[in-house]
């Protein structure tokens, strides 16, 4: 098929672009889910209403945590499968994804309900921030299916061929959220609840415009009854896969409650409001390393799938380059005007602690570009322990304790020197791991295909 040939023998570099720009532009769009909220609310509500959306910001992580790992896992596995021409095999990962999926966060969707108080005291919730929090972690909670089927019909979209109709699955629903935000927060006053509510609706439009195309046979992924039914060793091997991408997203909860800790001991509700901010730039700021990491998700999965191991080396090489290359450029512009990104979110006391949380916490935003290809890399070719291992040492092992231990000698900004410290460890990690991954394919394809030069 066309699509395999792409894969396989198509120009690399502008294959590259053809699936990255688009990904990474869903990555955003899903970003803006979280993000549109803040600016209303920071702009229309002020910090304390900001303070509780960082609040309940580890809840978002958590929803996304088990949609990532069923639509990670089961892209790589439709991937892997066509490469090895077993396209039964690929359909089902579908079937297999669509079911874990409604599963986990069903689950999660009652877990949440039913232990919101010691839930919201575990992310670190205050007196003044309680009952804001409490309104939109309630109604944001009822949005967990819509959240995880929008991951997976978005990346099932997009690995079959047709990235741009991918990133539309989360671009309507983020074209509802805002306009919804626009009415609810500034036009109805309904504040947190109303920001809330835009969010699970717009992920609802998302969820039925995905289905849409994957259920009315738009997409490579057949969808009859005997792929729809889950299959137990596909699902333990998609689990395995998708689940370097379930730490990372329960890792990032799990810190966000700890950055929330520590400061709200060292600055209060201002200081978790800057970190509101802070979280939020970063994901614009990784936003392009993200999409081209998915982005060649598919062209490395094929090719390692089909024993084109040169490619696979090209793909990962050119892809490094280009995405540390976009990530310096925006690290560039946010050390340059961080006031003017501050002010996107209501200026004024935040400032102060903004400022420099910034630029710290940024030091060496470049290198998280090959960081995040390193660990896509490895999720492609279903060798996921090794993403794990970076995950969990940039996200856990390594920036938990420099959280704790740095404010106590630096006091507030100390804890927005913690990330940069961990990114440095997780780069020397990486670059070890993929020279020794590169060292171990061969040199020569198995298949007859030739690698096409960019």
């Amino acid at each position: 098929m066309k699509q395999q040939a792409d894969y396989a023998n198509g120009k690399l570099f502008p294959l590259i672009l053809r699936f990255s720009i688009p990904a990474a532009i869903s990555l955003l769009i899903t970003a803006i889910y979280n993000i549109v909220d803040r600016i209303f609310i920071g702009n229309f509500s002020g910090s304390t209403a900001l303070a509780a959306l960082s609040i309940c910001f580890p809840l978002s992580f958590m929803m996304m945590a088990f949609g990532l790992m069923c639509s990670a896992g089961g892209s790589t596995l439709f991937t892997l499968f066509r490469g090895q021409q077993e396209n039964k095999k690929a359909n089902a990962a579908f079937g297999t994804a669509f079911f874990l999926t409604i599963f986990f966060e069903l689950l999660l969707t009652a877990i949440l309900l039913v232990f919101s108080k010691p839930l919201l005291t575990l992310f670190g919730v205050t007196e003044t921030t309680y009952a804001l929090a409490l309104q939109y972690y309630n109604i944001v909670a009822l949005g967990c299916v819509f959240q995880g089927l929008t991951l997976v019909f978005c990346d099932f979209v997009r690995v079959s061929g047709k990235p741009v109709l991918g990133m539309c699955v989360t671009g309507v629903g983020a074209i509802t959220n805002i306009l919804l935000d626009a009415l609810f927060v500034v036009g109805f006053r309904w504040g947190v609840a109303g920001a809330a509510a835009a969010t699970v609706i717009g992920q609802g439009v998302s969820t039925l415009f995905g289905g849409w195309l994957l259920f009315g046979g738009k997409t490579l992924v057949e969808t009859g009854k005997a792929n729809l039914r889950p299959d137990f060793l596909i699902g333990k091997k998609l689990l395995g896969c998708g689940f370097a991408f379930w730490i990372a997203q329960m890792a990032m909860g799990f810190i966000a409650l700890v950055y929330n800790g520590q400061l709200g001991k060292y600055g209060g509700d201002v200081a978790i409001s800057a970190y509101a901010v802070v979280s939020s730039v970063m994901t614009f700021i990784i936003m392009p390393a993200s999409g081209i990491s998915q982005g060649i998700q598919p062209i490395i999965g094929y090719n390692y799938g089909a024993g084109n191991y040169a490619r696979v080396k090209q793909t990962f090489t050119q892809a490094a380059l280009f995405s540390v290359g976009v990530t310096t450029v925006i690290w560039t512009l946010t050390e340059c005007f961080p006031v003017a990104l501050i002010h996107l979110f209501g200026g004024g006391e935040l400032l102060e602690i903004g400022v420099p949380a910034l630029r710290l916490n940024f030091m060496i935003a470049p290198v998280l570009g090959f960081v995040m290809l390193a660990t896509t890399f490895f999720q492609s070719i279903g060798q996921p322990n090794a993403s794990s291992i970076i995950t969990l040492l940039r996200q856990v092992v390594a920036l938990v304790p420099f959280i704790y231990i740095l404010p106590r000698f630096l006091g507030t900004v100390g804890i927005f020197c913690a990330q940069p410290v961990s990114d440095f460890l997780a780069t020397i990690l990486s670059a070890v791991l993929m020279v020794r991954a590169f060292r171990k394919m061969p040199g020569t394809q198995k298949s007859k295909t030739k690698s096409a030069q960019a």
